[in-house]
């Protein structure tokens, strides 16, 4: 009983030598301008990352469009003689893609 009144007692004593310290005006308001900085960076952003978004599910719809129709688009292709220009089309699209998802990468690590 005596090592609980001991504790009590060197607990009260702590509290009451504790002085809690408020941080300085300015620190508060460097604080609240750099909040507001970036909630005006993030709304900013919100609609280029929307169209990026948006951009990439069309472009996914559109891939996947052309490989359920694959045999009607090579018979358009070797029609008109587009079937030769094929490694061009997919070297394009790989550089686009690596394009996009380059400065989607730059601007999440801004």
């Amino acid at each position: 009983m005596n090592s609980d009144f001991e504790f009590d007692s060197l607990i009260k004593k702590m509290a009451a030598e504790h002085q809690p310290e408020l941080p300085s005006p300015s620190l508060v308001w460097w604080r609240a301008q750099i909040l507001k900085k970036q909630a005006e960076k993030e709304r900013i952003e919100r609609p280029v990352t929307i169209m990026r978004i948006l951009a990439s599910v069309i472009g996914l719809c559109v891939v996947l469009g052309l490989l359920v129709q694959a045999d009607g688009v090579r018979g358009v292709f070797s029609r008109v003689g587009v079937l030769s220009f094929a490694p061009l089309l997919i070297g394009g699209t790989v550089v686009g893609i690596a394009f996009i998802a380059l400065m989607w990468w730059t601007t999440t690590e801004a």
